[in-house]
């Protein structure tokens, strides 16, 4: 195996060193076939009666992110939310466990199972968890070496998390193979005009907005469907395309190219540059606001949404940031730069979505739950003879790097951070949730 790699490596410098990586053209990853039936809508549209929205909105942030919201969906599934999610809206890392709940969802514990409230661990639920533990970056680099055209193209850096992510859980799965609920939404970048991009195999329509935040176009979330026909992600599109997109974080992954024609009759080709959905919006709530006030439509539009955000973004303050003399914000903390964008789009939500929810006529209630707000008293065992306490443990929290592998101690961290942070908020928030509909399973 050493000699392998070492032959790897060494063919690989001979080939930077003479040139030859440097001239491959850019990858286009998908090609749109109009004409091969690529767009059979399954369900175009949510069922008119249905007067509930539960969405799940699971934030970027690596394998902390993707750690994270594994045993928070484990937690959800306990106290019976997730038989009820509508919607699961991911960026990023968030859209590995989104993925893998969709294609393979984990049975929770059964009545049995929990004897006198005992915290019970499913053998599904475990083997997810396992699952987003994987150490990706090894896997991502290696198909590297094997390639070493791949070496010096971004683009094709994203091809092999792909393949990475297709070896792993997600075994070439395309849209069609997707189940129609919970609705998935994957959230990406369009380089080309600034909007966010969402793949779901529901369809989001094109046409102009009668909602105000989103009558200007850029503010709309575009997808497949064009002016004149509204439609699906393709069913042949690979679900591990659309989550390696939602995770290409520049300058290291992507964009992913996607050839397509600008109307739905064959017109010009034209090219859509997509990357990572953090940059618009590290959280993915955003997605699920606009899906719940305008893609459905007034005549289908819910009375009531609840939507349970997992935030496992990187944040600094700004006060730790000016006591910093940090000049590679790139190289040494390039979360920070989503972290930015993401104040921003904060931002907008609470002042431009806040007052449209009051005009709605629809119901909203977001809990937002971040693994920095966990209290944990005591180190895991995965974690060795650490020292200190609460402290100790909140600090090392916030550490905790963005990156597509995690330390045992640091996953053993982030699931405790999950479970603690959904207990608490569910049980401070229990009259407000069965108020809007959603009663939680009895202590």
């Amino acid at each position: 195996m050493f000699n392998l790699l070492r032959f790897m490596l060494i063919l690989s410098a001979t080939l930077l060193t003479s040139g030859c990586a440097f001239w491959r053209p850019d990858k286009i990853h998908y090609t749109v076939d109009d004409d091969a039936g690529a767009f059979a809508c399954r369900d175009c549209a949510p069922s008119p009666d249905n007067t509930d929205f539960i969405g799940l909105a699971l934030s970027g942030g690596g394998a902390r992110a993707s750690v994270f919201s594994a045993a928070a969906i484990e937690a959800l599934a306990e106290e019976g939310v997730m038989d009820r999610v509508t919607h699961i809206s991911s960026v990023s890392g968030g859209g590995f466990p989104a993925a893998y709940y969709a294609l393979h969802k984990p049975s929770p514990c059964t009545a049995q199972e929990r004897v006198n409230g005992a915290r019970c661990i499913s053998d599904d639920y475990k083997a997810f968890k396992q699952a987003m533990t994987h150490n990706f970056l090894r896997d991502l680099t290696f198909r590297q070496l094997l390639k070493p055209g791949r070496l010096t193209s971004p683009t094709r850096r994203l091809s092999s998390l792909q393949d990475a992510l297709d070896d792993q859980f997600i075994d070439g799965a395309s849209f069609d193979d997707l189940p129609a609920s919970p609705v998935l939404l994957i959230n990406g970048a369009r380089y080309d005009d600034a909007r966010r991009f969402v793949f779901s195999n529901l369809a989001i329509p094109e046409e102009d907005s009668a909602t105000p935040p989103f009558t200007q176009k850029t503010l709309r979330t575009a997808s497949f469907s064009l002016d004149g026909c509204t439609r699906p992600t393709p069913a042949d599109f690979p679900v591990a395309l659309a989550i390696a997109v939602s995770a290409g974080f520049p300058p290291l992954l992507g964009p992913a190219a996607i050839e397509a024609s600008d109307s739905c009759d064959d017109g010009e080709t034209r090219y859509w540059h997509l990357g990572d959905g953090g940059i618009l919006d590290n959280t993915g709530v955003e997605t699920l606001e606009d899906f719940a006030l305008n893609a459905s439509g007034d005549s289908a539009r819910p009375q009531r949404a609840i939507i349970f955000s997992f935030d496992a973004g990187k944040s600094t303050s700004p006060e730790a940031m000016m006591k910093t003399r940090n000049l590679k914000l790139w190289t040494t903390d390039p979360g920070r730069v989503v972290d930015i964008v993401g104040k921003r789009a904060q931002a907008y939500r609470e002042v431009v979505l806040g007052d449209e929810y009051a005009k709605s006529g629809v119901s909203f209630l977001v809990l937002t739950m971040r693994y920095t707000d966990a209290q944990i008293d005591t180190w895991p065992a995965d974690c060795g003879a650490r020292h200190g306490g609460a402290d100790a443990i909140s600090a090392h929290l916030a550490t905790i790097p963005t990156n597509f592998k995690i330390t045992k101690c640091d996953a053993a961290l982030m699931e405790r951070a999950a479970r603690d942070v959904v207990r608490r908020t569910l049980d401070e928030n229990r009259d407000m949730l069965k108020d809007n509909g959603l009663t939680l399973r009895p202590r």
